[in-house]
């Protein structure tokens, strides 16, 4: 057997074992000559729909190669980084590498580790073994150092010397670093840097680091890693101007550790000492603030005459979002009242920021008694936006405009289906660049559901009849026309019965149960498979063979099965025969078992601990040596199904599927209800194309923006498809009617009954009536945290229309799962549902919360559907609640317009913001920012009906107190002023009632004594 030959066979039979016990042993000369074959060889090892081994790419690159570059650009191919691709066996490349010449390794681990981006690259473990075995330099590449440091920890690591230092300053280390603790004693990384680190060298890198700046998470080790060092003042005093540099904006915890190392320092010059306070008493968060206050309490006890210093940090902390810093500061500026009284006006001037209580107080302290309803005066907002004018749809046009794609495409339809009718030619003539341009882009795929590729078809099937291809009748359809296997290795107890698992059983049914309706077309012969099973302590000589379960006799070594395969147990070689006289024909004419399927099985007995000496034995088919004491028993099954060639002819598929299959439409669970019946409207167009009997004009084609269809319109549309002796199609008059403007039109039905077409019946029936009654539409909120919108189902019922495709398609319940291809054309639903806003918005629920692998709904389409008609409910408020508090700057002009319009469901909304804080990852303080921003832009009574249906759900019994619902009660106090709010809320009034002394109780009080006295 030459070289090629046997390594072609090693990459065939799957075993990167021997595959790399093979290319350890090449001289350079073979590989050089195997080097040009490579390609060749790993492209006959691939199987049609199966991904290739990645580290049968890795192996044979490594051992084959020569050159270092071409090595490494094999290696990073995109076989090995695919996403889903197997873990790299590290540990084997390595075996193979070490055979390789000294600077070879050393050239390709540099290389390798320069390809690294980040630190869960596939090849990252690789790069980091091959650098810690060649010896090699290891190149200044941030991504290496963040992936050393994800990599297994090696004892004596040689990189560590090199790469340690630069934690500091790549970018990635943080991040990877982000997990190392302190408690209950410090974890590798951290003792590595204190225990290698020169003293002086850490904590410069940890300074440089938080000044350079950066995630929370990132300097997490930095922050932990300064913690454990804990330098002396002595070490502090050459760094506090460092660390005063970090005191006004630096991450929370760096912050704090950097304010410890500022008070280590004290006493500071004074200049510096004002600098950091008003640094402290300028963050958001309390703690940091209230150690800047206790700074300037300090302060100004020891030198009075300094107390003028601190009137900017002092009147900073009035206006902070904290309770107790705001008290605080009002409380120090009264007790310091004589040192600061020369600054009276400054702080008169800012009294309006602080709540009216201490504002009165502070006001009686330095200019006499100011009375409250003064410091309450009433706050102006700007009004409500004015509503747009409803505005006309567009002219038909089948040339591309900058209008929104959904209005595009609209156009688009309408003056194709009106060319076809009116110029034929000149609308081929005029298609004809577009579809040379997008030549064959519809024919990509075996599913079409883009409309794109949609338009592409309709436009290449009118200039070139006949060009879109039309998918075949369902045909025999051919399989098990290679072979297939199956092998377990189990440990079992000595002496027991050995019992067939039953994932064994499964894996026949399944490879053989064809689930699909039809029937077999030749080889009717049962299917046959046969299994053998033995224990390792006698190997396969006293095998035990059985037929689909069924144990069956053998004799002198040798399995049949009448007309089917034969088995001779201890050479494990399979064979079929033509015939029933299986006796009389030679064995080895049969077919032949590939060799290495049990190879696979005598590898994992080695693994498992089955001596090798016995393995020989089994493998050469001699006797076999009895077991030792300590040697486990393994139970070894190997079925093998024999080549089938076998027809099977499927049933024909209901009308209905069989229409989805020839229009490359999927299931219809696998769309969306209206990207579905939107793709209706395009197929319906195609099969009329080729049949020629499209109408002459399109019905469901819009007059105005919203989506509406005027009704005069659509009767005038009818007469014309009457006149020309031609039926709408369905799907488009079906949209025709989901269209029309809500209640009936009485006269429209009139004219629609006297043109006599089996359309205009239809119409005249809808027209009469009061149109689609509104559906029952809801949604159930997700349950937990974790859920972020997982659990979240759609809810819809409609009444039964007798419209086919508006009751099966239109109006189905969507589910509440979904994925990429799911959401389509989501721009589009509003205008095909204008009258009916709250089942678009129940079509849009399962794209509302974000994730990575699917579309998700977006303002645009929102403010499409809160534009059109119908009643508003839970699906309408929940995505509108859920968008204001993930994106509060773009969702605000929404809601104002909403509110303007009259129809902003305000009370739902405060229900679904208490269920997304309970239940999702929203939070309180950016739903308090978000509230706090629409109140300022003229909402502020839709906010207060909002916070009047949030506070009893978030802060009723048994909800968890916290300091960002007391800053939620403590706006809605605020709210309540501005909008001259009264009447109790019961869950309030209770806490009012209570003797605590937490911020939570006091400000539950200043709200209930505002709504109590309805103050405006």
């Amino acid at each position: 057997m030459s070289l090629l030959d046997e390594i072609s066979g090693l990459l065939t039979g799957r075993s990167i074992t021997r595959l790399a016990d093979r290319l350890a042993t090449l001289t350079e000369q073979q590989r050089a000559d195997l080097a040009g074959r490579l390609p060749g060889l790993v492209k006959g090892a691939r199987v049609p729909d199966e991904p290739l081994d990645p580290n049968v790419v890795l192996l044979t690159g490594t051992g084959v190669i020569t050159g270092p570059a071409a090595a490494v650009t094999w290696m990073t191919g995109r076989d090995v980084t695919r996403r889903w691709a197997a873990p790299v066996d590290v540990a084997l490349v390595c075996r193979v590498a070490a055979t390789r010449p000294p600077e070879w390794r050393r050239d390709v681990a540099v290389r390798l580790a320069q390809r690294i981006r980040r630190p869960g690259d596939r090849i990252a473990p690789l790069a980091v073994a091959l650098l810690r075995e060649s010896g090699a330099a290891p190149p200044d590449h941030d991504p290496l150092v963040a992936a050393w440091l994800s990599a297994p920890v090696v004892a004596g690591d040689p990189l560590t010397p090199v790469l340690l230092p630069r934690v500091f300053d790549a970018d990635g280390a943080g991040r990877a670093l982000r997990e190392e603790r302190l408690e209950p004693e410090p974890t590798h990384w951290l003792a590595a840097a204190v225990r290698e680190l020169p003293r002086e060298r850490a904590l410069d890198g940890c300074v440089s680091r938080f000044l350079r700046g950066g995630d929370p998470q990132d300097l997490r080790f930095f922050v932990r890693l300064h913690t454990l060092l804990d330098p002396t003042p002595a070490e502090s005093a050459p760094r506090v101007r460092d660390y005063l540099r970090l005191l006004p904006s630096a991450p929370g915890p760096v912050a704090e550790l950097a304010a410890a190392q500022v008070r280590k320092a004290l006493p500071l010059d004074h200049a510096d000492l004002v600098e950091a306070v008003e640094a402290l008493t300028f963050r958001a968060e309390a703690k940091l603030a209230a150690v800047g206050l206790r700074w300037t309490d300090q302060t100004i006890r020891a030198t009075p005459e300094h107390a003028g210093d601190f009137v900017t940090a002092l009147t900073m902390a009035y206006s902070h979002t904290s309770f107790d810093v705001r008290n605080r500061a009002a409380e120090l500026t009264m007790k310091h009242a004589g040192p600061l009284a020369a600054h009276a006006e400054a702080f008169l001037a800012a009294i309006p920021e602080l709540p009216a209580e201490l504002g009165s107080a502070l006001a009686k302290q330095f200019g006499g008694e100011v009375p409250v309803e003064d410091l309450l005066e009433r706050k102006e907002f700007p009004p409500l936006p004015e509503l747009p004018f409803p505005e006309p749809f567009p002219e038909p046009s089948i040339t591309p405009s900058g209008l929104d794609e959904w209005i595009s495409r609209e156009r688009w339809l309408a003056a194709f289906v009106a060319g076809v009718h009116a110029d034929r030619a000149h609308l081929r003539r005029e298609l004809m660049p577009y579809v040379e341009q997008r030549s064959r882009y519809w024919q990509v795929g075996d599913q079409r559901t883009d409309l794109g590729a949609w338009q592409t078809t309709l436009a290449a099937e009118l200039v070139s009849p006949g060009s879109v291809p039309t998918v075949p009748p369902l045909g025999p359809e051919r399989f098990w026309e290679g072979e297939s296997y199956s092998t377990q290795v189990l440990t079992v107890t000595r002496g027991a019965e050995i019992v067939l698992p039953e994932r064994v059983h499964r894996a026949i049914t399944f490879s053989f149960g064809h689930p699909e309706r039809g029937r077999y077309l030749d080889d009717d012969a049962p299917v046959r498979t046969i299994f053998v099973t033995w224990t390792s302590d006698e190997g396969p000589s006293t095998a035990e063979a059985r037929e689909n379960g069924e144990k069956i006799p053998y004799a002198n070594g040798w399995v049949s099965l009448n007309g089917g395969p034969v088995v001779r147990v201890p050479e494990p070689t399979w064979h079929r025969f033509d015939d029933e006289e299986e006796e009389e024909k030679d064995p080895e004419a049969g077919e032949v078992m590939p060799q290495f399927i049990m190879e696979d099985v005598y590898e994992r007995m080695a693994e498992l601990g089955v001596h090798p000496g016995r393995i020989a034995a089994m493998r050469a088919g001699g006797p076999v040596p009895p077991p030792g004491d300590d040697e486990p028993c393994v139970a070894v099954t190997v079925i093998y199904f024999p080549a089938r060639r076998r027809s099977f002819q499927p049933d024909p598929l209901p009308e209905a599927e069989e229409w989805r299959r020839q229009h490359l439409l999927p299931h219809p669970n696998m769309l969306s209800p209206l990207h579905d019946f939107l793709l209706h409207r395009y197929a319906e167009i195609l099969d009329a194309l080729r049949a020629g009997t499209l109408p002459p004009v399109l019905l469901a084609t819009p007059t105005w923006l919203r989506g509406h269809l005027d009704p005069a319109v659509l009767v005038d549309r009818l007469e014309i498809c009457a006149a020309a002796g031609r039926e709408p199609l369905e799907a488009d008059l079906a949209q025709a009617l989901l269209r029309l403007p809500r209640g009936g039109h009485p006269a429209e039905a009139a004219r629609a009954a006297a043109i006599g077409s089996a359309a205009a019946r239809q119409v005249a029936a809808w027209l009469a009536g009061e149109g689609l009654p509104d559906p029952k539409c809801g949604v159930t909120g997700p349950q937990t945290a974790e859920d972020d919108g997982d659990r979240l189902t759609p809810v819809l019922r409609a009444v039964p229309t007798g419209v086919r495709l508006i009751d099966e398609v239109a109006l189905r319940e969507p589910f509440s799962w979904t994925d990429h291809e799911k959401g389509g054309a989501m721009a589009a639903w509003p205008a095909m549902l204008p009258s009916h806003r709250e089942v678009v918005a129940v079509n849009f629920l399962p794209f509302t919360f974000r994730t990575y692998w699917t579309w998700c709904v977006g303002q645009h389409e929102v403010s499409r559907m809160v534009a059109a008609d119908g009643p508003l409910g839970d699906a309408t408020a929940m995505i509108v609640a859920y968008l204001l508090g993930a994106e509060p700057s773009e969702t605000i002009p929404l809601v104002l317009r909403m509110a303007a319009r009259g129809d902003l469901p305000a009370e739902t909304m405060g229900r679904q913001l208490a269920l997304l804080i309970r239940s999702t990852r929203l939070e309180t303080r950016p739903v308090v920012r978000a509230l706090t921003d629409l109140a300022e832009a003229g909402g502020h009574h839709e906010v207060w009906r909002m916070l009047s249906a949030m506070l009893p759900e978030l802060v009723g019994e048994g909800r968890r107190i916290t300091v960002p619902l007391a800053e939620l009660v403590a706006f809605a106090t605020d709210v309540a002023r501005w909008t001259g709010a009264q009447g109790e809320i019961p869950v309030v009034a209770e806490f009012a009632r209570s003797r605590r002394t937490i911020r939570f109780v006091h400000e539950c009080k200043r709200l209930h004594a505002q709504l109590a006295g309805g103050q405006s």
